[in-house]
This record gives structure tokens, sequence and C-alpha cells, in this order.
């Protein structure tokens, strides 16, 4: 994805685990110094002055588009890095890929720029997205050159195809001689995020392109026997159920029996990161059966998979804001997020907290009630919060910097809505809702500015009345991710969360909250 904000910043985070073993939380609660444990680093960013504090091109700043990919024992996390405004105004240019490693995806080396952009009159002022692919001994990085300043020519186009190869996924050579640029009948303006692989069903190489036709955001399709000879040869574009301005940065991979394709669409008026599924490569590629296509809300953006061989991990960022308030505009790029992919017994795909992840929380400390609003009931393994005449909200402690909330919710109605509020130092006014809708089949996250309720981000989700979902959030730092059932997630950006209480709510419904408990890491 080529970014619309060129003024915007990146933040690179990770999140993610190949562990298999089950969470072991601490002996019991801890009731001293819950509100001390600093960030734990679950959604990292680049650290300050990598090159040294005099070094114009310090390392502060955001991760976009995140370009994962997995080699002998060590994800190599690619990313579209954006630096502060300040650092932006003086560059030639935007957006180099830098890259971090993990072999566990808790733990972060950050290695710096990868991939440096060109100057205003290159094809590549900005880079954009793209992939790795490795062909014999050797790794072949394909990624957008964007140049949209004025004056730019048919002989460079706006967005292109270039390449990049290695031996050891850290040293990169451009190969100037190579440029895929549109064929006839696709737009030229938009012509970005290669996504390589080899096709194991055809024996051959493919290449997608996310592009226009006719209007409509398709994904362009070139193969070859053999990337080392840059031969590319146009075939038909896959066919995509829906109709989109842009599929961006599309990833397909196989789970079981079925091939799955993920790509992202920010223009529609439920933008994301959606899935296809299909029985070939070649498609037709058609929504799931269920007829949810989002594992995520909004917040989530730019979804590219990689596997370990045993478990496969969708990465993607969360949105920042700018200013970096929760009153600021929402902008491009953020705090890369990772969810660990799950496959339901009818084809259907979820998402759940990496098991390494979630183990970060070890420690289980008290949940400390601070006050009730409305019908508030507790027993020994449930808290009540009765909204059906007026709003009812029961207040816990603030967050502090890293915390995770564990709970099981049971919905009474079909209307109304139940769910958790941060920002709650004033107990009738919180700033932040994650709400769960039976409604509208959705959970949905509103940011309350001015005592207007903006929506911020939801995703598909069937809450039933009567039934109990089982929720995991994960807060650390500005990020706060909830995880229901191992199906879904909803991603969000609250910078005030960690120094106000959080609470749960209930508007119009009924809402029991079982077995809560709370836990920092170590």
């Amino acid at each position: 994805m080529i970014l619309r904000d060129l003024v915007a910043v990146l933040i690179i985070t990770a999140v993610t685990a190949c562990s298999k073993k089950n969470e072991t939380p601490g002996a019991g609660p801890d009731t001293g110094g819950s509100n001390t444990v600093k960030e734990t680093g679950i959604f990292p960013k680049p650290p300050t002055g990598f090159w040294g504090t005099t070094n114009p091109m310090v390392s502060t700043g955001w991760v976009g588009d995140v370009m994962p990919f997995y080699d002998n024992g060590k994800f190599h996390i690619f990313f579209l890095h954006d630096a502060t405004d300040g650092e932006k105004a003086k560059s030639e240019g935007q957006h180099p890929i830098h890259k971090f490693t993990s072999t566990d995806l808790v733990k972060y080396s950050y290695e710096g720029e990868m991939v440096r952009y060109g100057n205003v009159n290159s094809a590549e002022h900005l880079i954009g997205t793209g992939s790795v692919l490795k062909y014999k001994n050797e790794y072949y990085f394909y990624y957008t050159g964007h140049n949209g300043s004025p004056g730019w020519t048919a002989l460079n186009p706006r967005e292109n195809v270039l390449k990049a190869t290695s031996t050891d996924l850290s040293n990169w050579t451009k190969n100037t001689g190579f440029k895929l640029t549109a064929s006839p009948g696709y737009t030229s303006n938009d012509f970005r995020d290669p996504y390589v692989f080899f096709n194991e069903e055809f024996n051959e190489y493919w290449m997608l392109v996310s592009t226009r036709r006719n209007e409509k955001g398709v994904l362009a399709r070139y193969s070859t026997d053999d990337p080392s000879k840059d031969n590319w040869v146009l075939r038909e574009p896959l066919e995509v159920e829906g109709d989109y301005l842009m599929l961006e940065c599309a990833d397909i991979f196989k789970m079981g029996s079925q091939y799955y394709m993920f790509f992202a669409e920010d223009w529609s008026g439920s933008p994301g990161t959606r899935y296809r599924v299909s029985s070939s490569t070649a498609g037709p590629w058609r929504k799931p059966e269920i007829g949810s296509d989002m594992l995520d809300g909004h917040s989530f953006y730019a979804g590219k998979t990689a596997s370990d061989g045993t478990n496969r991990y969708l990465f993607a960022w969360n949105h920042r804001r700018n200013p970096e308030t929760d009153a600021g505009n929402r902008t491009w790029g953020g705090n890369l997020v990772v969810h660990q992919l799950t496959q339901n017994a009818n084809g259907s795909l979820g998402v759940k907290s990496p098991t390494s992840v979630g183990a970060t929380f070890s420690k289980q400390v008290e949940l400390k009630g601070l006050a009730s609003m409305g019908t508030v009931s507790s027993s020994s393994n449930a808290i009540t919060v009765d909204g059906g005449s007026s709003a009812s909200i029961r207040s816990f402690e603030k967050v502090g910097l890293s915390l995770k909330i564990r709970t099981t919710i049971s919905v009474e109605k079909s209307t109304g809505v139940v769910g958790f509020v941060f920002n709650a130092a004033q107990i009738g006014n919180p700033t932040y809702k994650i709400l769960f809708e039976p409604a509208r089949s959705r959970i949905a996250a509103y940011n309350i500015i001015g005592g207007i309720s903006n929506e911020v981000s939801r995703v598909p989700f069937s809450v039933q009345a009567g039934s109990s979902y089982s929720v995991d959030i994960l807060i650390d730092g500005s990020t706060c991710v909830l995880y229901v059932d191992g199906k879904v997630a909803l991603t969000n950006r609250i910078y005030s969360i960690s120094d106000n209480p959080w609470g749960i709510i209930a508007e119009g419904n009924k809402g029991v909250f079982f077995n809560m408990s709370i836990w920092r890491p170590i």
C-alpha cells in the first residue's frame, strides 16, 4: 500500500508467538505495585537514535505495511518505516524498508534500514509494499516504487514494481535493470503491492499486483518458471468477489485443503483487512460461507501472513493519531499487531492471541473495584451489570502501562449493548467504549470526544442472547487488542488508557462477567 497521507507517522510493533505451551498464570493475585509495570514491548517501535543522536537518519518513527518472511527458524519482519514529520521535511524521499527479526515473536531485534528510497526524480521517491521470495540461494525483494511528484511521465509512471536481491536477507542490492510497469488495460497510477510466491498447485511462480481495470480494483497476475530471468508473463487477473476501489496488500496461502487470500481496502463503508476462500489459487475467490470476511476492524490494516511451519500468523499495523492524543486525527501507520490464525470446522478462519504473547502476562494481581453506577451486583465468581432501565457501570483501578483482562461475558438480551469502558475517571463519562452489539451482529469501538461518540472500528460478530463469550484484552502502551472466543479481534488505539480507570458496562441489556481476572508481566 502506498500512503495517501505523506505526513503520516508509523510505529512498528510486534505481537506474536510460536510457543504451543499453555499459559501458566501465577500462583495467586499480587496486591502490591500492580501499576508500576513497564510496557512489555509486545507492540514495539524502532528505538530512538539507532544510528546515533546526531545522525539525521535517526530511526524514531512508526511502522506501516508489514512484509513478514520466515526463513531458517527466524521471522524477518520487513516494514515501511515512516519517520517523524521533522525528519521527512528534510529527507529526499520517504518510507524506506526497515526490519525486525524474531525467533518467538515476543522479543525483537531491530536491524535498521534494508532498502532505501530514491530522490524526487527517481521511480522510487517513496517506497511501497512488496514481498520476499527465495529462489535457489538468493532472496528477491519485489517492492513498489512510487513517484507522485509533478512532471512524472510515461517513462516514469507513478507506480512500478521494482526489485532488490540479497544472499543474507540483510544486505540488499537494487536491480536497476528491472522495472515492471502496468500492462495495457491497467492503470499506472495504481500499480503496487507485488506479492510473489511459488505456486505448488501450478508448479510456477506467481506475482499478484494490486491495480485497477475498468474503474475496479483487481489483482493483476503474472507468472514465470524462473524469476531470475525477469520474464514475467501477464495472465488473466484473479476473480475476487466484491467491488472495491483497490485490493491492497494481497496474500495467498493454503491451510488444510483450502486456499485463502487476504487483502485490504480502505474506501468502503466498512474498511479493513478482508479474506476470501477458494479450492484453487486460480479462483474463483469467494467470501466465506458464514458471510463475515473480516477478523478485525479498521484499526488492524494491511494484514499479511507468514508461517513458521506449524502456525500461521497475520501481521498488520494499528493506526495512530496526529497529534498523538485521543482527539487527534486518525492517520496512516502505527504499531504492529500480530494475530495467530485458526481454522474452523466450516472452513472459515479465526484469530487468537499468539500463545507466547498471552503468556507474557503471567502475574495475576488483585482486581480492585473503584465505583459503581446503576444496578451492579457481585458474587464469588461473577459481576452483573444490569442496564435494563439505565446505563450501569462498574469501574476498576487504572490500567497502568501493561495489562491483560480475562473474563467470560454472558449477554441476556438481543437488544442494547454490553462491554468495556476505558478512561473512566468520571464513571458516568468514560471516553472510550468497546461494545458487544447483538442487534447489529458486531463488536464496535467508540471514541468519545467533547461528548460526541465517534465510531472508530468494528468487526462482524454474531452476539446471541443467552450465550457466553470468552474474552482476553491485551493492553500495552496505547495499543489495546480485544480477542473473543478465538474467532475475532478488535484492535484499538487509546492514548490515555494507562493513566485512567477502566470498567464494564451494560445499556439496555444485562451482562454477567464471570471469573474476571487481571494479569501483568513479571
